[in-house]
């Protein structure tokens, strides 16, 4: 079911290794330059109106920029996005494609199993000079399934460091509790965002990525981003979680079996 011409991708014993130690693997060349490049297009396409916004999606334009009086909600400007979400993969021909890509698929029936279903998606820009970044959450915290096999896929569409917002994780922070979520302690993050306020005194690693690159982690992982504060550089990203497919929805879902399968079966009762 899923998608791709690229040949399958192998994850050795040693990255599996990684993933379970450091809670986090990062996969090289998930999509090509000129993937990425579609995917931007499609969501630019959104916001200036000559693709459709179908259901379970809205606009969300950058809180800073609104302030600045750059941008409005009425008038949107891709040049000021936020976010496109959340159900890029349940509704956009093109975003479902590349959340069902083969590569992705390959990774996740390494940690997860084949059975894979994706339950959120959402393509997020951080505008250059003025991108505020998210603090430390964990994905587990909004999406639940029992057992909690969440598992995040943050991939770069432009090459992105730590001056244009990267992500940050905190390795084996995976295996800790799921941590109250706060009011983040910078007032520009409230309008969108909690924190985890226990992870500011934690060591952090940036994942630095060039583009079409991503990182894998599972949905107890700390991880944060930050700001963009490059003059001529954005930060866009193609964000999607994804479950075991056995799971047991968290909350009720309001139809059986709610969630794009992306390979394997889907179970009755089940995400």
């Amino acid at each position: 079911m899923s998608n791709s011409s690229s040949a399958a991708y192998t994850v050795t014993a040693e990255e599996l290794k990684h993933y379970r130690e450091q809670g986090f693997l990062i996969v090289h060349q998930l999509y090509t330059p000129e993937e990425c490049d579609q995917i931007i297009a499609r969501a630019e396409g959104m916001v200036d109106g000559t693709v459709p916004m179908y259901r379970g999606n809205a606009l969300y334009m950058e809180p800073e920029a609104v302030l600045q009086g750059l941008v409005s909600d009425e008038k949107p400007n891709a040049e000021y996005l936020f976010k496109i979400g959340h159900e890029m993969h349940l509704s956009d021909p093109v975003f479902r494609y590349y959340a069902m890509h083969d590569k992705i698929a390959d990774v996740l029936n390494a940690i997860i199993g084949p059975d894979i279903k994706c339950i959120q998606s959402m393509y997020i820009d951080k505008p250059r000079n003025l991108g505020i970044g998210q603090p430390y959450h964990q994905d587990s915290h909004y999406l639940k399934t029992v057992p909690d096999t969440v598992i995040g896929v943050w991939i770069a569409c432009d090459d992105v460091d730590v001056a244009n917002g990267c992500l940050h994780v905190i390795p084996g922070s995976q295996n800790s509790q799921i941590y109250p979520h706060d009011a983040p302690v910078d007032i520009m993050q409230r309008k969108y965002f909690q924190e985890v306020h226990a992870a500011r005194t934690m060591r952090e690693v940036p994942c630095i990525l060039p583009k079409g690159s991503a990182v894998f982690f599972p949905g107890t992982l700390l991880h944060r981003s930050g700001n963009n504060v490059t003059e001529d550089r954005q930060r866009r990203a193609y964000v999607v979680h994804y479950a075991d497919a056995q799971s047991k929805p968290g909350r009720a879902p309001a139809v059986p079996n709610p969630h794009l399968l992306v390979r394997g079966r889907q179970y009755p009762g089940c995400i």
